[in-house]
């Protein structure tokens, strides 16, 4: 009964309300290309146990809480982290003096939206701003919410303990009336010039 009991809050976070859609975070390193000297690594609760980052857009399970860690390449190259087990992974991280660590800790998960909702993903843009002795600085910079119906929407970030809101994109019949109906109208106009002018010349 205990057991069942610790494993319901999980449980019952993982699932989707009817009517309901997920999004979840992505995130990316912005500036990753100017520490080409260190390796970059994350690390959550429940996982991933040691991803390693690039400039590619990353994401992870939407239950977890994940943090970031930076290692010299000549640090990284000397130990083999493949062969830890998850606690050696995270006593490693979390205690070796050639660890750099950020408080920085990143969601899996931006939240549930009704499924009408045209809002399709949020990817968090990082940005790497020192890394001296134990300390890796990383802000939040911007955050860019993609939608089914329109342009993506680019959001800068006032606090870092805050996630801007969306925007609600534009009426998709505006977006026509500006793509499809006024070039058509444009096109009309240019070919009546072009006949009047024709006519007078005759």
């Amino acid at each position: 009964m205990i057991i069942t009991l610790l494993f319901i809050p999980f449980a019952s976070a993982d699932v989707i309300q009817p009517g309901e859609k997920a999004i979840n975070f992505d995130y990316q390193l912005t500036n990753i290309q100017d520490y080409p000297d260190y390796v970059f690594i994350l690390h959550g609760m429940p996982n991933p146990t040691a991803e390693i980052l690039n400039s590619s857009e990353f994401s992870f399970y939407k239950l977890s809480t994940c943090s970031i860690y930076a290692i010299k390449k000549t640090d990284f190259n000397k130990i083999n982290m493949s062969k830890m087990n998850d606690t050696e992974v995270e006593t490693f991280l979390m205690n070796d003096s050639r660890v750099a660590r950020s408080n920085l800790e990143l969601e899996g998960q931006y939240g549930s939206v009704g499924i009408d909702n045209p809002l399709e993903s949020a990817l968090v843009l990082l940005r790497i701003n020192s890394i001296q002795g134990n300390n890796l600085e990383i802000q939040k910079t911007k955050i860019v919410y993609t939608y089914d119906s329109g342009p993506s929407v680019e959001k800068t970030f006032q606090n870092q303990n805050q996630t801007p809101e969306p925007s609600t994109p534009g009426n998709p019949f505006t977006k026509y009336i500006y793509y499809i109906i006024v070039p058509i109208i444009a096109a009309i106009i240019l070919i009546y010039i072009i006949a009047k002018r024709k006519s007078k010349k005759q």
